[in-house]
C-alpha cells in the first residue's frame, strides 16, 4: 500500500505543468487538438477515469448539460459502481464543445453514440487516449510522463490545497467517487511544490 500511495503522491501535474500542457494543446489548430483540449478539460474538471471518459455517450453528455451532474453508469464505472459528478462551469464548456467538435467533423449525433471520437469515426479508445496524453506531455516539454489518470491525481490536490469546504477530504471522496475516506489519506500530503519550497527556505 505504501508503494501505490508513493505513486499516487507522484502522479498529478504542477501548476506550472498544467498550464504549459494546457497552453500547447490549446494553441494548436486542428480538430484533433480542439478535442484532445477539451476532453483534458473534462478530466481535470471532474476526476474521471479514463474507461469512463472513453465510455461516455452523446446523451451522457446531454443530460449532464441539462442536470449539471454527469452519471456514470454502472457499466463504465470502476467496480461497476456507477456515482454522479458534479460539474462545475469549465466542465460544461468542455461538453458542448465536444458536442460542437462532434457535429463539425460530422459524426452522426444518435444518442448511442461515443461523445469522443477518432479519426477513424470509432469512440476514442483508453490506448488512444493515454497515447494522446504522451504526444502531448512530451509536446509541451513537461518534465513527467503523464497519463489521462494524472488529471484525477491533480484535481485532488487542487481541492486538498485550495477548498474552504471544513471537510476537504470528504470533498475529496465525494468528486473522486471514492467509497471509503481512507482513500483521500494520500493527498493530505504536502505537494512536490510544497516540499521544494520548504527544501529552498532551508538550504544553507
Amino acid at each position: 500500500m505504501q508503494t501505490t500511495n508513493q505513486n499516487t503522491f507522484n502522479r498529478y501535474l504542477t501548476q506550472a505543468e498544467e498550464r504549459a500542457l494546457f497552453r500547447c494543446v490549446k494553441d494548436h489548430a486542428g480538430p484533433l487538438a480542439a478535442r484532445d483540449y477539451q476532453w483534458m478539460r473534462l478530466a481535470r474538471n471532474t476526476g474521471l477515469r479514463v474507461g469512463s471518459l472513453a465510455g461516455l455517450t452523446v446523451m451522457d453528455a446531454r443530460l449532464a448539460l441539462a442536470s449539471k451532474h454527469m452519471a456514470i453508469r454502472s457499466d463504465i464505472a470502476k467496480r461497476k459502481q456507477a456515482h454522479t459528478v458534479h460539474l462545475n462551469k469549465h466542465a460544461r464548456a468542455a461538453l458542448v464543445a465536444l458536442l460542437k467538435i462532434r457535429r463539425e467533423l460530422g459524426h452522426p449525433e444518435t444518442d448511442s453514440a461515443p461523445l469522443i471520437m477518432s479519426r477513424n469515426k470509432n469512440g476514442l479508445s483508453i490506448r488512444s487516449f493515454q497515447a494522446r496524453m504522451r504526444y502531448w506531455a512530451k509536446k509541451a516539454d513537461l518534465p513527467v510522463q503523464a497519463t489521462p489518470h494524472w488529471f484525477r491525481h491533480t484535481l485532488a490536490m487542487r481541492l486538498m490545497k485550495n477548498s474552504t469546504a471544513q471537510d476537504p477530504r470528504g470533498v475529496v471522496q465525494g468528486a473522486l467517487g471514492h467509497r471509503d475516506i481512507n482513500s483521500t489519506a494520500v493527498y493530505t500530503r504536502p505537494s512536490r511544490e510544497d516540499v521544494a519550497l520548504a527544501l529552498d527556505e532551508v538550504g544553507s
